[in-house]
């Protein structure tokens, strides 16, 4: 049976109007949302990315003048004087920590790990965040407490003004200073593990010699009476390795002084091998950092380099490649010009054709005349043609043939003059690149230029040697003629 016919349904102004209308709400929520995002980022960046030193330096102020009015609040007779500004410090600081642990929390949602609830309960978990909510509470609990004007005095708070001696590693964040110690330990583990055995054991057997040099005798009589344990004997190990030094325990007999002067020299001696080890490894990771921001500059002058280079090769006489004069094609949109080809290329989508990959490029190619001007029917008679390219089997194939071909049109069509003042440009281009290159690889140093000396002397020293080598081989040495 023939389907009945279905109405047309004409659409009214008033669902129009209210499409239009919701459309317009999707583009504006759409709008909000890029806002929203964007402040988030912004605010993110300028918190956990800092680039700038003006906030972070006003805050790490703010953390230390509150940190000397807290010392002096602890001193006898300073109490009274100091308690009105410590507590409006402390108010402004718990104001300034709470807004910023909240925007904190609230632009984290930026960074896809720390979207949604569960995003935010994970960034709140990190170490920081977790020492930001304690020293944020610590704050709100001595203002609470404190308010009625014996601040820092109740023994309950004391021990809660500990945390607020951790604002200080609000200096460093990003925690950077502590993952350059960890990594110069780690690179000299090896070196501190043995420095510190050897110590310890020095520090053993030191102490325990000392002991039984100074240790009271069968009938209870001692020469000296600080020596009463081994554990003495070890505090005063402890304190004459390190270089401390309190004179609480000191030995008192002759073969106590002598063993204790053999084995301070070499125990010390073990005890500050770490800290040189440290040092070392703290100057070598800073001149490594020194190196490849040095080298990091080198790589945009080097690509630079081999980009100019290339260019320069490939406008040179000989050479095939076309592809680097479409680098300077001029394009008249039907205009009056005067010896200088007008080479226009419009490329657009086949709007009747099913197949979305054909596509119809249209080259205008005015032939060169000499002359100062051409008129309005010379330009109409100027090469016209139209490639329509099927790319469905192929696409890549086929707009790289036509990329050839066009750019080799535009080479034969260009003008002597116009190449050879593009060559010499080139050529600039690539001396200045060359130039730019050479100052990127200057040491920035005199160790680097000494270094460097050091190498090339060895270098040449091992060529020579190979040199007499092969004269040795060829005409004999020279005791034998």
């Amino acid at each position: 049976t023939p389907q009945e016919p279905q109405p047309s349904v004409t659409p009214s102004h008033g669902m129009i109007g209210h499409d239009a209308r919701t459309l317009k709400a999707i583009r504006d929520m759409k709008e909000n949302r890029a806002k929203h995002r964007k402040w988030q980022q912004q605010a993110y960046n300028f918190l956990e990315r800092p680039t700038g030193v003006k906030f972070h330096r006003h805050r790490f102020m703010m953390v230390l003048v509150c940190l000397i009015f807290s010392v002096l609040s602890t001193i006898e007779g300073q109490e009274r004087p100091t308690v009105k500004p410590l507590l409006i410090m402390e108010a402004i600081l718990v104001v300034v920590f709470t807004i910023e642990y909240f925007v904190r929390l609230w632009s984290a949602g930026s960074i896809g790990k720390y979207q949604g609830c569960y995003g935010r309960l994970r960034f709140a978990r990190k170490p920081i965040c977790v020492i930001d909510l304690m020293v944020v509470s610590a704050s709100v609990i001595i203002l609470l407490v404190g308010s009625n004007g014996n601040i820092f005095a109740a023994s309950a708070i004391r021990g809660i003004r500990f945390l607020q001696i951790l604002r200080m590693l609000h200096v460093d964040r990003q925690g950077g200073t502590w993952r350059l110690l960890g990594h110069v330990v780690y690179i000299h583990r090896q070196e501190l593990i043995t420095t510190l055995y050897i110590g310890f054991l020095a520090l053993i057997f030191s102490s325990y010699f000392v002991y039984l040099a100074e240790k009271p005798s069968i009938d209870g009589t001692s020469p000296n009476g600080k020596f009463r344990s081994y554990a003495d004997a070890l505090w005063w190990g402890v304190v004459t390795v390190t270089t401390i030094g309190y004179g609480d325990h000191v030995p008192i007999t002759w073969l106590g002084k002598v063993i204790a002067s053999c084995f301070s020299i070499f125990a010390i001696s073990f005890f500050a091998l770490p800290a040189g080890i440290l040092g070392s490894g703290f100057a070598l990771k800073v001149q490594q950092k020194q190196r490849q921001k040095q080298f990091n500059r080198q790589i945009p002058a080097a690509a630079a380099l081999i980009q100019a280079t290339w260019r320069c090769y490939a406008t040179t006489v000989g050479t095939s490649c076309s592809g680097t004069w479409r680098l300077f094609k001029v394009a008249h949109h039907h205009s009056d010009v005067t010896n200088v080809d007008d080479v226009f290329v419009d490329e657009r989508q086949s709007k009747t054709s099913k197949n979305p990959f054909i596509s119809r490029i249209s080259l205008d190619l005015p032939m060169f005349r000499s002359g100062a001007t051409r008129s309005k029917s010379d330009r109409n008679k100027s090469v016209q043609f139209e490639t329509t390219i099927d790319l469905d089997e192929n696409p890549a194939d086929g707009c790289r043939d036509l990329g050839f071909r066009v750019d080799s049109i535009f080479y034969s069509r260009m003008p002597e003059s116009y190449k050879n003042v593009v060559r010499a440009t080139r050529r600039l281009i690539y001396f200045l690149a060359k130039k730019r290159f050479q100052q990127s690889r200057k040491p920035y140093d005199v160790r680097d230029v000494v270094e460097q000396y050091s190498q090339g002397h060895a270098n040449v020293m091992m060529r020579i040697k190979e040199v007499q080598r092969r004269l040795d081989l060829t005409l004999g040495k020279p005791s034998s003629f």
